[in-house]
Order: C-alpha cells, then structure tokens, then sequence
C-alpha cells in the first residue's frame, strides 16, 4: 500500500515537473510591479516567562497583501501588510499564593504587521525558486480590558456629548523575517508563490512563529 502511494505521488510530480518544464521561459518582470494577496498558516506554538507563566498559541490562518517593485528580473523591493487572529490561553501565578495557585484565561490574540520586504529570484524564468527577508513592526492586542473611560466634547448638531470607550492590553515590537519558496509564472500577467518563512519577535516571551504561505499576484506587464 505504502509502495503504491509512493508511486502514485511519484508519476504525480514527474507529470507536474514535466508540464512545468515545457512552460518555462524568459520573464519580462524588471521594472514591473507586482501585487499580491497572501495567505499565512502559523501552527500551534507555546511560549514559557517568568515566574510560571506560559502562553499557548492556536494554529491558524492568516492573511496579507503586499505590492513590490521589480528592480531587474531577479531583485524586487516591496512592502507587505499581514493580519492574524489566534485563539490562545495564558497562565499565571496568583497573586494571592503564587506557591500553590495557578491561574489561566484565553480569549482571542490579534496582530497586525507592516513590513519591507526584498525578494531575489534565483533565475530569471517564469520557475524559480526564491529566498526572502523583511524588517518591520508587529502590533499585538490581546483583547483583555483594561480600562474603561469617559469622554465629552461638543457637537454643534447634538450639543454636549459624552461617550465611553474600552482599552485592551497590548504591545508592539519589531518584527524580522526570512523565508524560501518557489515562484510560478503561468503567464506575463499572473504568479503564483509557495513558501516557508520564519518570523521573529522582538520580544522577551515570544521567541518565533513558522509560517507557510500560499500568494497569487498579478504583475503590470
């Protein structure tokens, strides 16, 4: 069984490879623009702090947009934007006995990044493989209150108006990343890229996240 499993996935890729290779050819990308609407799998991670806290990060599916400038057939320099909500459970010392108790809550984490990011294409042809990198800023919300407060101004159709609004806990940190993958132009307009990428955080209690990706972009040749 497992032999013609291995088989079957076998003659499955030699038959991609080759129609693959009958459609590879010079590409036209320099001085181009791409644009490009990604989506970002993180897998499930824990994370241990001080003091017994520990946090444990849901898998999930992110997503993401970016637009890059083709410098020449194999360099481009962009900007991306990512966003991700994840299920998560944190858990803590109590206070009142640290010793003995042990307190923990979940709820939904989200986060947002802007990055830069630069791509080198290993060839110049419609497919090839690629390695990236980026520097940016993550933006984290864990949606825990933290304070509610009140504030009036006035309006000059309504008058004097007061209204509440609710803060949450969060922080933000720089962001780096590097990754690696392939890139498949079935034509001058379209492209497609499948690729790993680890992310880090500049952050004490959160170490990195693994991300797989899936993008389909359009170029303005």
């Amino acid at each position: 069984m497992k032999f013609r499993i291995l088989a079957i996935a076998a003659i499955v890729i030699l038959t991609a490879s080759m129609a693959a290779a009958q459609s590879i050819r010079e590409t036209s990308r320099a001085q181009a623009w791409d644009l490009s609407i990604e989506t970002r799998y993180a897998g499930s991670s824990d994370y241990s702090g001080d003091n017994n806290t520990s946090l444990e990060l849901d898998d999930d599916l992110g997503w993401g947009f970016g637009f890059g400038y083709n410098m020449n057939e194999r360099f481009s320099l962009g900007m991306l934007f990512s966003w991700r909500s994840v299920n998560y459970k944190a858990t803590y010392e109590d206070a009142t006995d640290p010793a003995v108790v042990t307190d923990s809550y979940g709820g939904e984490l989200d986060t947002g990044t802007f990055a830069a990011m630069g791509q080198w294409n290993i060839m110049p042809k419609s497919l090839t493989p690629y390695v990236n990198g980026g520097i940016g800023w993550t933006l984290i919300d864990t949606n825990i209150v933290a304070d509610y407060q009140t504030g009036c101004w006035y309006d000059p159709w309504w008058g004097y108006v007061c209204s509440g609004y609710t803060s949450t806990y969060g922080t933000d940190a720089a962001s780096f990343a590097l990754g690696a993958g392939l890139r498949f132009e079935p034509n001058e307009t379209v492209f497609i890229q499948i690729g790993y990428e680890m992310d880090w955080l500049d952050l004490d209690s959160v170490d990195s996240f693994n991300i797989f990706r899936v993008d389909v972009g359009f170029t303005n040749n």
